[in-house]
């Protein structure tokens, strides 16, 4: 029998796959970045943020651990949205209201919504 974090975590890494299936989908991506799920708190602590896109080696980093499902599923769309942006040849700029950080809210509410009407429990 597994221990019962295992469960959890086995069944959180299922839940996050089918999330970045459904955006790979919405955003019609031919490839994908990698993905590296961080269950530690202390990664937004030392980092001061829940997610990122290093745009160098197309690596997205999104730490899970005490967060609402959707909002890790926003901070993955936020970020999914930004490496199609570099991938479609756009001007990288990360600065709080600019273009490229509006879309990449805007579109990952957006798809958000989209996929809270696909699961019944909000992500649990």
């Amino acid at each position: 029998m597994k221990p019962f974090r295992q469960f959890l975590n086995e069944s959180k890494n299922v839940r996050i796959n089918d999330f970045i299936n459904f955006v790979k989908d919405h955003l019609e991506l031919t490839e994908m970045p990698h993905i590296m799920v961080i269950d530690n708190p202390d990664y937004s602590i030392q980092n001061r943020t829940f997610g990122s896109y290093d745009l160098n080696n197309d690596v997205i980093r999104v730490q899970t651990a005490q967060r609402h499902p959707m909002d890790v599923y926003r901070t993955l769309a936020h970020e999914l949205v930004h490496y199609k942006q570099k991938c479609s040849g756009k001007e990288m700029n990360g600065d709080d209201g600019s273009e490229i950080e509006n879309e990449a809210n805007a579109t990952a509410a957006v798809i958000l919504r989209q996929y809270s009407h696909k699961i019944p429990n909000h992500g649990y």
